[in-house]
């Protein structure tokens, strides 16, 4: 089948982009391979909460900006279902008015959004209707997707079973996956909820690498992991929801493209950190390079901890080394988490001081640095950005009842996988253990 939309939705809560900034990571999408663009932002009051007041002249030409700019086709979704009236003339031909201010000055894609609002029983024939009505009033040259208010899971349910029925069959129907944000999206997982809409491919809305609201300590900077290949043939297309900051979105934008094309998500990776000059800050932001390194000096002894203490000396001084990167606006979007990982270096150096003055039997200059890093260290735990593994982290890892109610993931807390934490325990424990 193939991925008939692949690209990215602007679905985050928090600060919009700027038109700008929409426009440089559009281009970037587009010289890699990616055709869509969805514009979807939460916090755009007239967007979500005031969806019926109309776009003043100067978004539209904002709008106009994407447009013109001739790289990814533009979508526009609105998100009436926090206050509309489902039976209402007046509040159906509202939804219209407003969608034909984007069709009318090019858009092509349109997307009514109906995600994030309370459930509740008979929602499913509501939104199947309404779905109805807007595809037979639309142009027929102007595409149609529907995010509905069940967007995880596999399973049916009396929601999906109305849209299975009254959906008309060429509206595509959003899904994150299993839960909310996912580790793992399997062909397999998108075969199950295909068969829950009467086998409709689902249109794939993953939210990585977002990091809004919950997520809002780390910078999702690492490459695209746990996608089956397959997804391909099983979806109806694909859009990556990135974060609120769009030139940090690049680098995993970046892998994104890639599995996208049928490449190597962490061979893109590569690439791309390089050239923009963040890759060892990037993988500390990532947490699972800072974390075997730290492993393979906790798990080794002798010479072999010496090469290994030496590996991760040299690797978080690179971390810290953005000299390279060319675009202020780059460097000031991620100076909180650069910040927090020079903080975190001094105390790697530290804790790494402890386990050389111990393997050379110097037990007073080792209990000296551990003094130190008892100073040090608890400030790294409070601190609002994390980098080098999450200590606390939350994410949500949520599914849905067959009600539409939330249903808590335990991966919702990712804690205790810090590579900083790991290796100051060692080390003090190792100066307790020689006192």
């Amino acid at each position: 089948m193939g991925w008939a939309i692949r690209g990215l939705i602007e679905g985050f809560y928090g600060p919009p982009w700027s038109w700008d900034e929409r426009l440089d990571v559009m281009a970037w999408c587009h010289q890699r391979g990616m055709t869509h663009y969805l514009y979807a932002p939460k916090d755009d009051p007239l967007h979500r909460e005031r969806w019926r007041e109309r776009y003043p002249a100067e978004a539209l030409a904002g709008f106009e900006r994407l447009l013109e700019a001739g790289t990814l086709q533009v979508g526009f979704a609105l998100s009436p279902g926090l206050s509309i009236d489902y039976a209402s003339a007046e509040d159906r031909a509202a939804l219209l008015e407003k969608l034909v201010q984007l069709t009318a000055v090019g858009v092509r894609l349109v997307c009514l959004a109906l995600d994030d609002i309370p459930p509740r029983p008979g929602l499913g024939d509501e939104h199947a209707g309404l779905t109805r009505w807007l595809r037979e009033e639309l142009d027929a040259d102007v595409a149609l997707v529907l995010v509905p208010t069940e967007y995880t899971g596999s399973t049916s349910t009396p929601y999906l079973d109305a849209l299975a029925t009254g959906v008309p069959v060429e509206v595509p129907i959003a899904w994150t996956g299993a839960t909310v944000v996912c580790d793992e999206i399997t062909a397999g997982d998108a075969q199950a909820r295909a068969a829950t809409l009467g086998d409709r491919p689902p249109l794939v809305w993953d939210n990585y690498p977002v990091n809004d609201a919950l997520m809002a300590d780390r910078l999702f900077l690492g490459p695209l992991r746990g996608r089956d290949p397959a997804l391909s043939s099983a979806c109806a297309g694909y859009l990556a929801n990135p974060m609120v900051q769009p030139l940090a979105s690049k680098l995993p934008l970046s892998s994104v493209a890639a599995f996208l094309r049928g490449d190597d998500p962490a061979a893109a990776w590569e690439q791309d950190a390089a050239a923009l000059g963040i890759r060892g800050f990037a993988a500390a932001c990532d947490g699972v390079e800072p974390w075997q390194l730290t492993r393979a000096v906790v798990s080794s002894f002798g010479p072999a901890r010496q090469e290994a203490m030496a590996r991760l000396r040299a690797w978080i001084d690179e971390a810290v080394d953005v000299d390279a990167v060319a675009d202020e606006k780059l460097l000031t979007e991620i100076t909180p988490w650069l910040t927090q990982l020079r903080a975190e270096r001094e105390v790697v150096r530290i804790a790494l001081r402890v386990l050389a003055a111990l393997d050379a039997g110097d037990l007073a200059k080792a209990t000296d640095q551990g003094l130190a890093l008892l100073y040090l260290w608890p400030p790294l735990r409070r601190a609002a950005h994390s980098v080098m593994g999450p200590r606390c982290s939350v994410r949500p890892v949520l599914g849905q009842w067959a009600d539409g109610t939330w249903r808590y993931g335990a991966g919702s807390v990712l804690e205790d996988r810090n590579a900083t934490d790991s290796l100051v325990r060692f080390a003090l424990a190792s100066l307790a253990e020689a006192g």
